[in-house]
């Protein structure tokens, strides 16, 4: 009842709609090496993801032994986890943990972005190249 009542002040007007105990990191909550973007944050485990009934459709995370608020999402933030951080750094935690394969599909992805991106100035400097001999 009193962690209903604390979870109540978090996010006003909502209501708790369930409580998870993550002992792993999940797609939203995830630590990351000390090199990497944001990976000077720690996130300890296990935590207490707390689901709530707003129009945000937000989402806490709580360290259970001190109480601390160690992460918000809502639906805006899930969002931007996969059009911005994901295809920006490659995070999906099945990915983080197989340290070689992220590395062979990060090269791999570079050469094609690479490739794209030269075919895109070799197309435009034929086309250019055309525009001022005409």
């Amino acid at each position: 009842m009193a962690l209903r009542a604390a979870a109540a002040r978090l996010v006003p007007g909502a209501a708790l709609t369930d409580l998870q105990v993550l002992g792993h990191y999940d797609f939203y909550y995830y630590g990351r090496d000390e090199h990497a973007m944001l990976g000077h944050i720690e996130k300890p485990l296990p935590v207490w993801r707390l689901v709530f009934d707003d129009p945000q459709a937000s989402w806490v995370y709580l360290d259970p032994r001190t109480g601390q608020v160690l992460s918000r999402q809502d639906r805006g933030n899930r969002a931007s986890r996969w059009l911005f951080a994901f295809l920006h750094s490659w995070d999906w935690t099945g990915l983080l943990t197989r340290r070689p394969l992220w590395d062979i599909l990060l090269v791999f992805l570079s050469l094609g972005g690479a490739a794209l991106s030269l075919t895109g100035v070799v197309i435009g400097w034929r086309r250019l190249g055309r525009k001022l001999r005409a």
